[in-house]
């Protein structure tokens, strides 16, 4: 597959305009699409935001944490999972220094999900640099393997959010599907209760997991019920 930059221009209707840089790559463009006699162009829309510093440094505090877990050096752990991450995004070798804002925020989510299922601590909060959708895939991680989506801590309450389950009612006599859940430690069960939900959401950056069928299956297959729920 051969890549062309070309920038959009204008829109009329659902027609685009797209200008290259020089006519030297338009014509190649024009040359390969009629020499391979495509019919159809694929197009792929570049992030070109670099890298933060908050998400280089989380890459590598990543990095030591799994090394720490794992006995591995950390610059292992690093070249393992660069080379783990361009095989399951089918892309060709990447640099940490330079690469794309969001193809670093799939990286973090792509190592989170490993430390979310072999258990690996970790010694800060996921949440203090993961981007807005990688945060809503990290609570949905929480929740499937138990643990709270703050501080990683074992062991954990399913806490609802909205549609609490009350007093009185039979937990396990109920459905859940539509409800919103929090993964969470005692201790923030505990501060959820204290402040009340829309502060703790607020602070936090979460806004809880809606249960649906397929995720009680899930938790069921994996030996856990929301009868375990706390008010």
């Amino acid at each position: 597959m051969k890549i062309f930059q070309a920038y959009p221009t204008k829109k009329a209707g659902n027609e685009i305009i797209f200008r290259f840089e020089n006519d030297e790559s338009a014509n190649k463009f024009m040359a390969t699409y009629q020499l391979f006699k495509q019919t159809l162009v694929e197009i792929q829309v570049r992030d070109d935001r670099e890298i933060s510093a908050q998400q280089r440094k989380f890459i590598y505090a990543l990095f030591r944490d799994i090394s720490n877990w794992s006995g591995d050096m950390p610059e292992y752990i690093k070249q393992l999972f660069k080379m783990w991450f361009e095989e399951w995004r089918d892309v060709d070798e990447f640099s940490l220094r330079d690469a794309e804002k969001s193809v670093a925020a799939e990286l973090i989510t792509f190592m989170l999900d490993f430390v979310a299922e072999h258990d690996v601590p970790l010694k800060f909060k996921p949440l203090d640099a993961l981007e807005p959708d990688d945060i809503k895939h990290w609570e949905y991680m929480s929740l499937i393997n138990g643990f709270d989506v703050i501080d990683g801590s074992k062991p954990v309450e399913l806490a609802h959010g909205e549609h609490a389950v009350g007093m009185g009612r039979d937990r396990d006599a109920i459905s859940n599907v539509g409800n919103t859940v929090f993964s969470l430690s005692h201790a923030h069960h505990v501060e959820l209760h204290r402040v009340g939900l829309p502060e703790f959401k607020s602070k936090y950056h979460i806004n809880g997991v809606l249960v649906t069928s397929e995720i009680l299956r899930e938790l069921e297959s994996r030996g856990r019920r929301f009868g375990t729920v706390r008010e």
